[in-house]
């Protein structure tokens, strides 16, 4: 088998509503009981998704606030991966009125609220990047990406991209796709994520993946080996 890791993209995908069910915390336990490393990959803030998810400590790698922090669950240890935001973004959503979520990195505001974003970025002059899910914008310091924190997270761990099955959703978690070994989406996924895939489960989010997990990747390894991408 040539994969070694097992990268995860968190809202509706591993979790549903924010919550990681029994059968998919189950399905983790069991990837990790037969020697898969697992990586969370998430534009969720750092604190929140401490607060949020209790399954934590099955992850060896966290990558949270889309590529902007990495966290090791074993130890603890925390390291920014991206600057601090300017504040004149905050300030100025804060200005127009716009609720908005404040990460140690990210700053996240409501999808109908991109075209305001894209406007301040614009306006001062930022070195910012923005990311977009079906719900939310998620604006980073330019250059970081879910695929520049999983792969800082993989040279801590000593793994190639290449050996890593990374499981997605969303826009947001293409970047992490592109540079995995292996390409899953669950079958809630949108299109454009399906269309880059090697493997188009027939579950939605968790569901999906604990089955990925007990009837492919646990049963049937070899399935998984022969699509295996070159290079």
């Amino acid at each position: 088998m040539p994969y070694r890791l097992l990268a995860f993209d968190y809202d509706e995908t591993v979790a549903m509503h924010g919550v990681i069910g029994s059968e998919a915390e189950a399905a983790l336990a069991a990837a990790r009981g037969a020697g898969w490393k697992l990586a969370l990959v998430t534009g969720r803030p750092h604190e929140e998704l401490l607060g949020l998810c209790p399954q934590i400590p099955l992850f060896d790698l966290v990558i949270d606030e889309n590529g902007g922090v990495l966290y090791l669950p074993a130890t603890g240890a925390i390291e920014e991966l991206a600057a601090r935001p300017d504040g004149r973004l905050r300030e100025s959503l804060a200005r127009r009125g716009i609720e908005f979520f404040a990460g140690r990195v990210v700053t996240i505001t409501r999808r109908p609220h991109e075209r305001d974003v894209l406007d301040i970025i614009h306006q001062h002059g930022l070195a910012l990047d923005t990311f977009c899910n079906r719900y939310a914008v998620m604006v980073v310091p330019r250059g970081t990406d879910k695929a520049t924190g999983l792969r800082a997270g993989l040279a801590r761990l000593g793994v190639a991209p290449r050996d890593v099955i990374a499981v997605g959703d969303d826009a947001n978690d293409l970047a992490m796709l592109r540079v995995a070994g292996l390409r899953v989406a669950v079958a809630n996924a949108i299109d454009a994520v399906k269309a880059e895939a090697d493997v188009v489960l027939t579950r939605p989010n968790g569901e999906g993946m604990a089955e990925f997990i007990h009837e492919r990747l646990l049963k049937r390894p070899e399935s998984l080996a022969a699509a295996r991408r070159p290079g």
